[in-house]
């Protein structure tokens, strides 16, 4: 028997969705790389690929993790998804013997991932 995919959002990461949603319904353009409408097209193609993989993503390494993140996100295994524009979309995977439930945590711009995760400028 295949275990049912779910993908559900954090309750803020899916403030910030809806309010992109409205965004791209009102016509604005958004910063010019990637626009909102780029943005959110990239990332339904991210919810769709979770649904068919909730592994679609990349599990970002263990020395990444310092405790403020993962105090921040409340579990240490989280993958990271690429989105247009160097974007990236945060999620992990819960789940039990019925169903796999993909939880997406965040979306952000490379800058504020290069901060959170510690990253240095070569």
């Amino acid at each position: 028997m295949e275990k049912e995919v779910l993908v559900q959002f954090d309750s803020e990461a899916f403030k910030e969705f809806t309010e992109l949603q409205e965004a791209v319904e009102q016509g604005k353009l958004g910063p010019s790389d990637p626009t909102y409408r780029q943005l959110l097209a990239s990332i339904n193609n991210a919810i769709k690929n979770l649904k068919a993989n909730p592994f679609y993503g990349d599990l970002i390494p263990r020395k990444y993790l310092s405790k403020g993140v993962i105090a921040r996100y409340g579990t240490d295994k989280i993958l990271r998804i690429e989105l247009i524009g160097y974007w990236r979309l945060l999620y992990t995977v819960l789940g039990n013997e019925a169903r796999i439930i993909a939880l997406i945590l965040e979306y952000m711009s490379h800058d504020k991932y290069n901060k959170i995760f510690g990253y240095k400028k070569r």
